[in-house]
């Protein structure tokens, strides 16, 4: 009985004191390959490529190659529903490592999508050319 408590209660501090960890890969893919990246203005790599990043949210991707020229998109990176009150405390306390792994695929053969601000200046100039 003795026995079996001891090993409860040592099994009990070992997933209390050892603290697992998290971490978020971001991969960024490109057709054709070979653009560079750059995250949220820093330089990443050229793809294909896999980065760290340390928060979830609003950032700016920025491919640049030398035959397709330059893509921008904003991306809305979410978190993981493990990593919200209450399950973030136990996946702390796992003894391993959880990494959450995005992957962006950008074709870059494909025409881009005019942002919201392109499409807002276009609609203003058509309204004054019909007065």
């Amino acid at each position: 009985m003795i026995g079996r408590t001891l090993i409860i209660c040592l099994f009990a501090f070992a997933a209390v004191s050892v603290e697992g960890c998290r971490s978020t890969v971001v991969r960024v893919e490109s057709d054709p390959p070979g653009a560079k990246v750059h995250y949220d203005f820093q330089p990443k790599g050229v793809t294909p490529t896999e980065f760290n990043i340390d928060w979830y949210g609003k950032h700016r991707l920025t491919l640049d190659h030398p035959e397709y020229g330059q893509r921008v998109q904003e991306l809305d990176l979410k978190a993981p529903a493990y990593s919200i009150f209450p399950m973030d405390f136990f996946v702390a306390i796992m003894p391993f490592k959880v990494v959450d792994r995005k992957t962006i695929k950008v074709d870059l053969r494909a025409e881009p999508t005019p942002s919201v601000e392109a499409s807002d200046h276009e609609s203003e100039r058509t309204q004054e050319q019909s007065r």
